[in-house]
């Protein structure tokens, strides 16, 4: 993609001198220019730009609208501000909440403008090529999906083969990393490979050891993440009494919390976790999941590809298994709700396999 940016201002004065200013610097640069909030929605619309340099007053749409807009439709799409008069509460808005590269107040040296320009498309070209890694991963986890499938049933038809499965499931997921283009390095490959080998054995035990009924989820739950000596807490909450809950269901319950809990274990070694699970009518439940971490703990912990990819695995999974999901994060908190129908066969299993 060649570099190309948009230049939006109201005042046709300014966008001329913006023009005048870049035409005197080195290297190809294709510029569009916007006098309205419309015209540049119009133009964003016909096409991708690597960077955006806008002011805020414009007709029609304001410029944090359409900051917005690229925030959410564009991510990838490098915004820098340039105006006459920044609030306080504008620039809080736009660092905090709206990720803006740059900000500039006129009147300022076009060459600062120009080299945040240059800045802007090196961060962009970084992050296409962040998608374009997490995209090979993710391609590499649907290869393995689907190999898990067959693999999965030979160990329900042959049970006696399954040691010398998990010794060939072990050697099959580190040749899926060596694969990925954007190789991991060191720690953070076998990071992958211990969170794969998890999810995968545990599919795999899975129609082996059911679990019967909420009280045995709880149990189990505790003894592989509630360790109160090492600042570990969980605890899982029922309110109301649910009833008679099928054997699926209870086992699918148990998969989506131990999921959470340990992709939270390989975040941070101290966690506090609350799980609350709210029976609405016979066939449906709410789960509510919080975590709390050390302050700062999940955003470090995100700073590379491969923690992202793993969270991103994560997600996928549990919309998988959940007929709804959602999830906010902060630095030192992460909030998930579920909703689950009891009477839903399994079906999970064999959508997680065309879906990761």
């Amino acid at each position: 993609m060649e570099n190309n940016l948009l230049f939006i201002n109201q005042n046709q004065d300014i966008i001329q001198e913006f023009l005048n200013a870049m035409k005197i610097k080195e290297g190809p640069l294709e510029i569009d220019t916007a006098d309205s909030g419309l015209e540049a929605a119009f133009l964003l619309k016909k096409k991708r730009y690597k960077v955006v340099v806008t002011g805020l007053d414009l007709p029609t749409y304001d410029g944090t609208k359409i900051i917005e807009y690229l925030n959410q439709n564009y991510p990838q799409t490098i915004c820098i501000v340039y105006t006459w008069r920044l609030e306080l509460a504008h620039l809080k808005l736009l660092i905090n909440e709206r990720k803006v590269f740059r900000i500039f107040q006129r009147p300022t040296d076009y060459g600062q403008i120009y080299e945040a320009v240059m800045d802007g498309f090196v961060k962009y070209d970084k992050k296409e090529a962040d998608a374009m890694d997490r995209r090979d991963l993710e391609r590499e986890l649907r290869k393995g999906a689907l190999m898990l499938s067959e693999l999965r049933h030979v160990a329900q038809e042959r049970p006696w083969e399954r040691e010398e499965l998990e010794k060939f499931l072990h050697a099959l997921l580190n040749v899926f990393v060596h694969d990925i283009k954007s190789e991991p390095p060191g720690k953070e490959k076998w990071q992958l490979i211990r969170y794969e080998r998890k999810v995968l054995f545990w599919l795999l035990d899975q129609s082996e050891k059911p679990v019967n009924d909420l009280d045995e989820m709880k149990r189990e739950i505790y003894k592989y993440f509630s360790h109160p000596e090492n600042q570990q807490f969980v605890d899982i909450t029922i309110n109301k009494n649910p009833g008679v809950l099928s054997q699926d269901f209870c086992t699918n319950l148990y998969f989506i919390i131990w999921l959470l809990l340990t992709r939270f274990v390989m975040v941070s070694s101290i966690y506090n976790v609350k799980v609350v699970f709210i029976p609405v009518n016979e066939d449906r439940f709410r789960v509510r999941v919080e975590g709390v971490f050390p302050e700062g703990v999940w955003s470090a912990g995100h700073e590379n590809l491969t923690a992202r990819a793993i969270t991103g695995v994560t997600q996928t999974i549990l919309e998988c298994f959940a007929d709804r999901f959602t999830q906010s994060i902060s630095d030192e908190k992460i909030l998930c709700y579920l909703e689950l129908e009891s009477r839903k066969k399994a079906k999970q299993m064999a959508e997680l396999v065309e879906q990761i």
